[in-house]
């Protein structure tokens, strides 16, 4: 009797010791100086790398999307499937509408402002400049436009809040996730908005992105849905952004 109460306690002993090893390595493991981490904080940096590549030295935009998308979005988010695979669900329609309604007070506030306030912010002949070289034109805007509002929210939204954040959500840190995946995602638009904005606007533009971003992982994590999430990107900062070309585009009418 004693002996096997002596080998049920190392039993337990072992057990106890093997859970506690397993604790660490998955403390470790979490860790933001964790190798595998730095890794993936890393990566979530290049895409400055391919937007550098695709619109100061290719000059286009095509070119920026397809090393943007392709080379870099397509394989992290394959990669990566099995955290956003659980998400991929059918959005509520109380939230579409939402979306909905929110996504045509902000265009409307957006033209306005640009029609008041544009100057201050942007030079309109540079921006008719930039549109040339990167091959932006009236024959190929409703191509652009339906990539940029229907493809770019969701691949963008796939990576951004379905890997990356839920990735870092690891990290035993408060909010680092919320913090990290929106300010990286912003970042990498520095190199947009400088083509365009006159300075110290590119850094109020980032923050602003930045807390936008933060928006949408919100979104994402209270609606437990990646559609719902790529919905409100499409119509909320993508769709706005067409409708200021079309509106550039028609106080210039010779471009």
């Amino acid at each position: 009797m004693r002996e096997c109460a002596i080998a049920k306690a190392t039993k337990e002993r072992l057990l106890s010791l093997d859970v506690n090893q397993n604790d660490e390595h998955v403390a470790a493991h979490d860790s933001i100086f964790a190798p595998e981490m730095l890794g993936i904080l890393l990566w979530s940096l290049i895409p400055s790398i391919t937007i550098w590549i695709g619109l100061y030295h290719m000059k286009s935009a095509a070119w920026a999307y397809g090393i943007y998308h392709v080379l870099y979005l397509a394989p992290s988010i394959f990669a990566g499937k099995h955290l956003w695979m659980k998400t991929l669900k059918k959005p509520k329609l109380k939230h579409v509408l939402w979306i909905f309604l929110a996504a045509f007070l902000f265009s409307f506030i957006t033209v306005a402002a640009y029609e008041i306030a544009g100057h201050v912010v942007l030079s309109n002949e540079r921006v008719g400049e930039l549109l040339r070289e990167l091959g932006l034109t009236r024959g190929n805007l409703i191509l652009f436009g339906l990539y940029a509002t229907f493809v770019n929210p969701i691949v963008e939204e796939l990576y951004w809040r379905g890997v990356l954040y839920n990735e870092l959500e690891r990290v035993k840190i408060k909010h680092f996730a919320l913090i990290w995946s929106s300010l990286a995602h912003a970042l990498f638009h520095y190199l947009i908005f400088k083509l365009v904005l006159f300075p110290v606007w590119n850094e109020i533009g980032i923050l602003m992105l930045a807390v936008y971003n933060g928006i949408l992982a919100l979104i994402y994590k209270r609606s437990g849905s990646i559609i719902t999430a790529a919905i409100a990107h499409g119509l909320l900062t993508d769709m706005a952004c067409i409708w200021l070309i079309l509106d550039f585009f028609r106080k210039n009418p010779s471009l």
